[in-house]
């Protein structure tokens, strides 16, 4: 009797494996959000500083007088200065600043470009002329560079205007 009593009894009853199946989920469901929310704080930290180092090259452009640039592409960007050389021409170098170095964009993210309302390709740029030109009086030449998860919409945009103000804004 014992025995029939404890064959019946051998499994998990239909409750027990749906409370089992929540719990799992509830888990999954957690841990997923936690990775998504550590990337979206990624791209915004990204777009912070990026917008900051916009705002430390136009301050740096109009204290040393010199005329900054910034290339981007796909996976770096890169501050420049114009400089005229010995033989008389203008020529566009990387910059050697601690902070206004050239600087990888981290795998996982996916920058676009408009200067003036145009959409940039990245293919078409020159590396020795960036795209973003800044004046020693404060201006610049408007853009916005979109920022975002590789194949998702972007999320941020810093936004340059004309008249040198910068600001980062989500999409």
């Amino acid at each position: 009797m014992k025995l029939e009593r404890m064959l019946k009894q051998a499994g998990y009853t239909l409750v027990e494996i749906l409370v089992v199946l929540f719990i799992i989920s509830i888990v999954t469901s957690v841990a997923l959000l936690s990775i998504r929310s550590n990337a979206d704080k990624q791209i915004e930290s990204f777009a912070n500083t990026l917008s900051e180092l916009v705002k430390l090259a136009e301050e740096q452009a109009m204290l040393q007088p010199n005329v900054m640039g910034l290339s981007l592409d796909k996976h770096i960007f890169q501050f420049s200065s114009l400089q005229l050389q010995e033989n008389g021409k203008l020529q566009w170098f990387a910059s050697k600043d601690s902070v206004l170095h050239q600087q990888n964009i981290p795998d996982n993210m996916q920058v676009s470009l408009e200067i003036q309302g145009s959409r940039m390709d990245f293919n078409d740029t020159s590396k020795n002329n960036p795209q973003i030109i800044i004046s020693t009086n404060g201006d610049i030449t408007p853009f916005t560079i979109f920022l975002g998860k590789v194949g998702e919409k972007p999320r941020y945009a810093i936004i340059g205007e004309a008249d040198g103000s910068i600001h980062t804004t989500t999409v």
